[in-house]
């Protein structure tokens, strides 16, 4: 593939830097994050955000969290951990109570001692959302799925001046990294910050 030049940026500058990134609104076509926390309280108040990584879950869930009636409690659960369930807990407010709405963010990485416990202390609070890779342990919310098109737009949303010399290369990119964005946005990262040409095999 032929290379395309693009300006290097700062750090801080770099237009795929985290929180340029993390700035980007959940795409979803008919579901609002007001929508989903009117079916979250349909199913009882426990549900899942299923998805692959990378398909935009993390995103979803801090919306919701400002939308969520009640006390968003956040918590993250990442991959490697020794310990994911001290993890965890160090996490939750002691007590937990009626008015907390419980958001967890890798809450595979717990195995299923760790689920249970989570689901036993996280009882009192009127709701309990997790993002999951695949359904069952929850009622699922809702399931997120990526494509070449929400790519391309979300590349067009952070990099507008660049979109056409970039376009051709977002579909491999895309597949090469099996549709997950968030490896697609470390490469062009990269790519902004002249560590690689646009783009590498």
């Amino acid at each position: 593939m032929s290379q395309v030049a693009v300006a290097r940026h700062r750090p801080a500058d770099n237009p795929f830097a985290s929180h340029r990134v993390e700035g980007l609104s959940f795409r979803h076509e008919g579901a609002t994050p007001h929508d989903l926390c009117q079916r979250l309280q349909r199913l009882g108040g426990r549900a899942a955000i299923i998805g692959p990584e990378g398909s935009g879950k993390t995103t979803l869930l801090e919306e919701l969290a400002l939308v969520v009636p009640g006390d968003p409690v956040r918590m993250r659960i990442g991959g490697g951990c020794h310990h994911p369930w001290r993890t965890a807990l160090a996490q939750l407010p002691k007590p937990v109570t009626a008015n907390h709405v419980v958001l967890v963010d890798g809450a595979e990485q717990l195995g299923p001692l760790g689920w249970r416990l989570l689901l036993l202390t996280s009882r009192p609070a009127q709701c309990l959302v997790a993002t999951l890779h695949r359904p069952g342990l929850l009622p699922t919310l809702i399931e997120c799925h990526t494509n070449h098109g929400l790519l391309c737009d979300l590349v067009s949303e952070l990099v507008p001046a660049d979109e056409k010399a970039l376009s051709p290369g977002l579909e491999e990119l895309f597949e090469r990294h099996h549709g997950n964005i968030r490896l697609c946005f470390r490469d062009l990262y990269d790519v902004y910050a002249g560590r690689t040409g646009l783009y590498p095999r």
